[in-house]
């Protein structure tokens, strides 16, 4: 059972516009991290540098069934084949370096410079990983199962005949990359939330006094709990996860020995952070994360895995669904790189509007009047002093004019 000419149609249109979404993303991505500063922290210098996978992934689905017409023996094909093979599993490699980030900065204390020491290891695990099967595969040629790339219904990539290497070398490997990043997450939550628990139950007590019905004498107790975190947050800025510092929030309870009294003192984690907004942010971060793993691998796999029971048929719907979800990577990547940059964006976007006051027309005409106010007042002045000297109007506009004739003269 083969797909029809419309249902064809339907999934190169829905290739080709998921892939100009994640362009759009990509180029986004690219732009604002050159030319501001603000968004060159450490979880985006990841996503800047998974950018450029994505759009070579993209060159590839734009393509779509193009490299199946022209042939699979064609350049066209073997070359689109080998972008999807090295690229597209690298997306979920750099996302599993993001948690990596993460893990070190919360549990390892890594700092912004540590942190960027490794990204030349990240950009050879995620990049060089990938290329070595999807560089191979050019060159394996059998007499019995032949190329290794050829018409995979999407578009050219690991033949049916090698339908065994799709998941050894591409869907296994993503898998277990996921799992791993999703338990990264789920650790660090657990933390995260564990730290909301006691700042919060200790702002409270620090709030209330009680009186011990037998005094304490010479008994000083002091715990520290220490949270790694990823930055010291300025005022006004929400917290990002997988950044660069950590702080240390330090809490005693101290009973006082001349007063039946305990009496807390707790210094907040440096920069005033918000155990509420703390939590809040690596919730919406780490969704983020998740959702965008298992809506752009699940629909996919589970196409994979059908192939592999039944290959004799092909369900539309699942392919569908597939060249949909796949060529999106790029577009989740630009949507994690706004949710871990929400302050920096506020700032470009009140820029942006400071620029569009400025250039409007109104706003001209009141510079242009208030220019030529600011002149007038300044020839009003200097008639004003050479008169006070005892030169009249009329001579000093003619003195002037002969100053400019003895100018042009000379």
């Amino acid at each position: 059972m083969s797909l029809t000419t419309q249902q064809l149609r339907n999934i190169v249109v829905t290739e080709r516009i998921s892939s100009i979404f994640s362009l759009v993303g990509a180029a986004f991505v690219i732009l604002t991290f050159v030319l501001n500063d603000k968004f060159r922290k450490p979880i985006n210098r990841l996503v800047f540098y998974a950018t450029f996978g994505n759009i070579l992934t993209n060159v590839a689905t734009l393509v779509s069934t193009s490299g199946i017409e022209a042939g699979t023996n064609s350049p066209l094909c073997q070359f689109q084949a080998f972008l999807l093979q090295w690229f597209m599993p690298a997306d979920a490699l750099w996302t599993f370096a993001m948690a990596c980030n993460v893990w070190l900065s919360f549990f390892r204390a890594y700092d912004t410079s540590a942190l960027r020491r490794l990204e030349w290891k990240y950009i050879v695990a995620c990049y060089g990983v990938p290329f070595i099967p999807g560089f191979v595969y050019i060159f394996v040629n059998t007499q019995e199962r032949r190329k290794v790339y050829g018409a995979a219904v999407l578009w050219c990539w690991v033949s049916l005949r090698w339908d065994f290497l799709r998941v050894a070398t591409f869907y296994g490997p993503v898998w277990v990359v996921i799992l791993a990043t999703i338990g990264i997450y789920i650790r660090v939550g657990s933390i995260i939330f564990k730290w909301r628990r006691q700042l919060l139950s200790m702002e409270k007590e620090r709030t209330l006094s009680g009186t011990n019905e037998y005094p304490a004498i010479g008994i000083l107790k002091t715990s520290e709990i220490i949270v790694t975190r990823t930055e010291t947050v300025v005022s006004g800025e929400e917290p990002d996860f997988g950044n660069d510092l950590h702080s240390k929030a330090s809490f005693s309870r101290t009973i006082q020995p001349t007063r039946p009294i305990t009496m807390v003192r707790m210094s907040r984690p440096s920069g005033g952070i918000d155990p509420n907004k703390a939590a809040v942010k690596y919730c919406k971060c780490a969704m983020l994360f998740f959702l965008a793993l298992i809506v752009t691998w699940v629909p996919s796999t589970v196409n994979r895995i059908y192939t592999i029971i039944r290959p004799d048929e092909v369900v539309y719907g699942l392919h569908l669904a597939a060249a949909l979800v796949l060529p999106l990577q790029g577009f989740w990547n630009a949507l994690i790189y706004l949710a871990t940059s929400t302050f920096a964006m506020r700032g470009l976007w009140q820029d942006i509007l400071d620029v569009c006051r400025s250039s409007s027309p109104r706003q001209m005409a009141i510079q242009v009047r208030r220019q030529g106010v600011s002149i007038h007042s300044s020839e009003l002045e200097d008639r004003s002093r050479k008169f006070s000297s005892g030169q009249t109007p009329y001579d000093a506009d003619r003195a002037s004019s002969q100053s400019e004739l003895v100018g042009q003269a000379k």
